[in-house]
Formats: C-alpha cells, sequence, structure tokens
C-alpha cells in the first residue's frame, strides 16, 4: 500500500530546503491556486511540489479569471487569467469532455462549470425535436458527469447550475421554464436536477402570475437558494428542493443587473439604460429584503483611454463582483476590455482586451478542490 497523503515526503525545491516539509506546505497552502500556478514554472521540482493534491485542496482559493464563449470563426472556449497575464491556467478546450461537437459554457458556480451540447435535428424534423447534453465538469481536477437525458420542453430560458462545496458536496441545476421560447413570456415552472438523488423534477412556478425571467436575466446560487434578476423590479428566488419560492423587491429595475455574492451579502450591480450610470445595492438584511445604496460610478469618470473605448455604442456589461474585495468588474466596448474598479479608492485598472469576438456570457471563476458528488451518468 501508498504512504498515506500525511505521511508521505514531498520532494522539496533546493530554494526551499532551509526550510522544513510542515513549513513549506503550511506556507503554499495560505496563498491561492493562480500563484500556485505561477509558482510550477520555476523548475521541475517546483512543479512537482505545487502539484501535490494536498496543498492543492488547502490553498485558499478566489476569483481567478473568467470563462467566455469567442466566435471567430467558430464559437469556440475562452479563458482569461484575472491578471490579464499568462497562459491561461485553466485550460479552455477541455480535452478531459467527451467527443461532443459544440460544448459551449452556460453557468459556472463555486468552480464548477454547467456546459450544454445542441445537436440541431436532421432536415425533416420538428426543432423541438433537437438533442441536449447538459454536462457539468470541474476544470480544477478534471472531473465531469453528464446529466441524465431530459425532454426540453418548450420555452425553456435560463439554466443555471447552484453549488457550495462549504455547505454539500451536491450540486444542483435549474431550468426555468416559460411559455414562449420567442415572446419573453412568463414562467410556468422551474426543471430541478440534484446530483444527490440523480434525478430530474418539475416545479410548477410560485412565483407572482407574470413573472418573468428572460433570456438575458443574471443569477447567483447562495445559501442553498437560487435567486434570478427579473424584468421588473425584483429578484425571484427557489430552492434547490423547489420548495420555497420568494419575490426580494428591489429599489430599481432589474433589466440591466447583474447579481453576485460578496463577503457573505447578496450584491447587485446595475446601470441605466444609456450604460452611463453603474450603481451597486447590497442586500443587508436578507430576511426583511432591505437593500443599501453601496456605491455609483459613472462611466464619464473613467480614464480617456477606456472611456473612447466605450464608442460608439457605450458597450457596458457588468461581469463580476470579487468575492472578497470591493472590486466590480466590466466589459467595456466594442472590443470587450474588461476592467476592475475598486470602490473604496476608485480605482481603474485595465486588466485584458478580449477582443470584438468576444461573447457572453462571461463566467467568474473560482478554482474548487473540494469533493463533489454526483449520481448521474
Amino acid at each position: 500500500m501508498g504512504e498515506s497523503s500525511s505521511n508521505k515526503r514531498l520532494p522539496l525545491p533546493e530554494d526551499a530546503s532551509i526550510l522544513t516539509e510542515d513549513l513549506v506546505i503550511e506556507i503554499l497552502s495560505r496563498l491561492p491556486y493562480s500563484s500556485l500556478c505561477r509558482f510550477k514554472c520555476v523548475s521541475k521540482s517546483w512543479l512537482v511540489l505545487c502539484s501535490d493534491p494536498e496543498i492543492r485542496k488547502k490553498s485558499t482559493q478566489t476569483l481567478s479569471g473568467f470563462f467566455y464563449m469567442s466566435i471567430s470563426p467558430t464559437y469556440t472556449r475562452q479563458f482569461t487569467n484575472l491578471s490579464g497575464r499568462g497562459q491561461p491556467m485553466v485550460e479552455p478546450s477541455f480535452p478531459i469532455l467527451p467527443n461532443l461537437p459544440e460544448v459551449r459554457f452556460v453557468d459556472c458556480s463555486n468552480g464548477l462549470l454547467l456546459c450544454l451540447d445542441i445537436i440541431s435535428p436532421s432536415p425533416g424534423q420538428n426543432i423541438l425535436e433537437m438533442e441536449i447534453y447538459y454536462i457539468v465538469c470541474n476544470p480544477a481536477t478534471h472531473e465531469w458527469v453528464m446529466l441524465p437525458n431530459i425532454i426540453e420542453r418548450r420555452g425553456i430560458y435560463n439554466r443555471r447550475l447552484g453549488f457550495d462545496p462549504t455547505v454539500s458536496p451536491h450540486f444542483t441545476v435549474f431550468l426555468v421554464v416559460c411559455r414562449d421560447y420567442y415572446h419573453n413570456d412568463p414562467v410556468i415552472g422551474v426543471e430541478i436536477y440534484s446530483s444527490e438523488t440523480g434525478v430530474w423534477t418539475y416545479k410548477e412556478s410560485e412565483w407572482d402570475n407574470g413573472t418573468v425571467v428572460g433570456n438575458t436575466s443574471k443569477s447567483v446560487f447562495f445559501d442553498g437558494v437560487m435567486h434570478f434578476t427579473t424584468s421588473g423590479s425584483s429578484l425571484v428566488t427557489v430552492d434547490k428542493e423547489g420548495k420555497t419560492w420568494r419575490k426580494i423587491p428591489t429599489p430599481y429595475q432589474t433589466l440591466h443587473t447583474y447579481i453576485g455574492v460578496s463577503q457573505g451579502h447578496l450584491y447587485s450591480v446595475n446601470h441605466d439604460r444609456s450604460g452611463y450610470k453603474i450603481a451597486v445595492w447590497v442586500l443587508e438584511d436578507y430576511g426583511s429584503g432591505q437593500w443599501i445604496l453601496k456605491y455609483t460610478f459613472s462611466t464619464y469618470d473613467l480614464p480617456e483611454p477606456l472611456f473612447l473605448q466605450l464608442q460608439p455604442y457605450n458597450i457596458v456589461v457588468i461581469i463580476a463582483v470579487h468575492p472578497e474585495r470591493n472590486l466590480i468588474y466590466l466589459a467595456i466596448g466594442p472590443q470587450r476590455s474588461i476592467i476592475s474598479i475598486d470602490m473604496d479608492s476608485r480605482a481603474v485598472h485595465a486588466i485584458r482586451t478580449l477582443g470584438h469576438y468576444a461573447r457572453h456570457p462571461y463566467l467568474p471563476y473560482i478554482p474548487c478542490f473540494s469533493e463533489w458528488l454526483f449520481d448521474g451518468y
């Protein structure tokens, strides 16, 4: 039998040999995974050390980059590091995935990715007979699972993934069903897949009649509950069992809104129709639904080179809030330049220009080396 992970000896690099193994492991486990990736390039011994599974599991995980799609020349999967520099810390082509023609990114939740592959119907077949495969994978550990097939109901709009390894090793997939796919009709129900049971369950909507969760709505999984923006002035939520449904009023229209979780609170970042004014709201009291305005910013305050990139259409896409820091991330202009804005200092940092072929979804990625469980195929 091999040595247990707690007893095995790690080959320490020569420049770290003056330290004890326990001390080196303790130091490295306090670093984010992106730093470990950079250290791998120092030498072969550092590569072996920083690839050790036990160190990776202990290392601090935080926002490390973004997945997105490119349409040049066809749909391709892409990833950019949060620093905007170097080789992608994640291989976006995913050779680990099954040989499916066009696997696309759909959603990302705490390190797991939801992907789908659509096989168009043959000539003469009904368009509703298309084959759709759902895949959940972990880019950090190269694990993946294909979910059981489901007959797509007419009008499915939002496909979302919920996963929180601090609460449960299981994940949940939500498919929001509307009356008509093409007309932003009200929600009639949600298909829910649980990796714990391995089956899909359909739940009729208990939100108000007329609730619209369109194809541009944003979402976030928080405290075991999926939250969606709507076409009105509210968020709507449903838990992973489909038992508890809720509406949370907001002091603004949620049409151009991004929602995320930062520092243990639900954040909502929205911009007006012109795209020039950005406001950051925090749900201070989740129980009562009390929001407070935390920060406002105008794109007129951007450094001139970045402001000029907005022209002529003033394209602003809010793509993330940092999970631990007072930072928001935007993709701006026709060239989809990613920038960060510090809500404390108001400093603006240009990260990387993705190019005009870049397309949503822009999915913030936090590596996950925790155990995740499923009972699918």
